[in-house]
């Protein structure tokens, strides 16, 4: 499956969550609505970050050619953040989604935004999966075994800012030992 219609489920679940917040009568009583909104920036910016390491991640060790835009990688990353959780963008797509919901403090978006997330983990594990493997055979059986779909590990998380980081200097000390 391409790009657009995984983005347009997200952007329509995203929106879908505001608008629900927003124009919904919101039931949440007025001394949950400052801790769900703390928790909502949470979620949101754990969602960013996830998304951001991911990214980083496929296209530092899983594109052999660097081009603009998002595509699918052409080889089976399994270093950094994905040493630990097999879809940190999609996961992060989801906490995000969940953040939005709790930021709005209605729990009519919170229950919604619940929703969207059991359908997203249920497309990723049932229909991404399967086409995953079909790209990267064997490797991705093994890959499937050792490694949870999901983890909101916050040592996950620093895992794979360290492996960013630790390949981002070991490219610069090859730049300045080939410039000397």
């Amino acid at each position: 499956m391409g790009f657009a219609p995984k983005f347009a489920f997200w952007f329509a679940s995203w929106l879908t969550i505001i608008l629900v917040g927003i124009y919904v009568p919101n039931p949440t009583p007025n001394i949950l609505r400052f801790p769900f909104f703390l928790l909502g920036l949470f979620f949101l910016s754990y969602g960013l970050l996830l998304n951001a390491i991911a990214g980083r991640t496929l296209k530092k060790f899983g594109h052999f050619h660097i081009t603009k835009g998002i595509k699918k990688p052409e080889k089976l990353v399994t270093q950094g953040i994905y040493s630990c959780m097999r879809h940190p963008a999609q996961f992060g797509s989801i906490i995000f989604g969940v953040g939005i919901s709790f930021i709005t403090t209605n729990l009519y978006a919170i229950l919604l935004a619940g929703w969207f997330s059991f359908l997203a983990l249920y497309f990723i594990l049932a229909i991404e999966e399967r086409e995953t493997l079909r790209n990267f055979g064997d490797g991705y059986c093994q890959f499937l075994r050792e490694r949870k779909p999901f983890t909101l590990s916050i040592s996950c998380l620093l895992l794979g800012i360290r492996a960013l980081k630790e390949g981002n200097e070991a490219e610069e000390e090859k730049r300045i030992y080939k410039s000397s």
